[in-house]
């Protein structure tokens, strides 16, 4: 495999919740507590990758979903006879094609006219109703 041993052991350790949040270093005995450092509430692994208000405030869950698009975006840049649509700095907006209202994350066009859609969504996004309340 190309994945560097780092990523694929943190890959491992955060489908397994094994990474060390502050719930799990408490349940571990290596912290006396398991409170947010941020929020207060409980530091669990879906707290720190799509729960916790002050880091939606702070813009870090958009900022990891636009590296993980920006590495896609580049990435596709290889495809030869195509054009990129990326909603990313960089590259060519999606609303050219789509209008401002429905807009995908990426559109990439082929030179037989095919046409590949991705919506992105990284990590625990699917707690983004939760995220919607708070």
């Amino acid at each position: 495999s190309k994945l560097p041993k780092n990523i694929f052991n943190f890959t491992i350790r955060y489908i397994n919740n094994t990474l060390p949040t502050r719930k799990n270093l408490s349940k571990w005995g290596l912290s006396s507590t398991f409170d947010c450092s941020f929020c207060s509430s409980p530091e669990t692994l879906l707290r720190v990758v799509a729960g916790c208000k002050t880091y939606l405030d702070e813009g870090r869950f958009t900022w990891r979903h636009d590296s993980v698009l920006n590495f896609l975006a580049s990435t596709l840049t290889a495809v030869k006879n195509s054009t990129l649509y990326a909603d990313i700095p960089g590259f060519m907006n999606p609303s050219v094609i789509t209008g401002d209202r429905l807009l995908p994350d990426l559109l990439l066009v082929t030179e037989n006219r095919c046409l590949y859609i991705l919506e992105l969504t990284v990590g625990y996004e699917s707690n983004l109703q939760v995220n919607a309340l708070i």
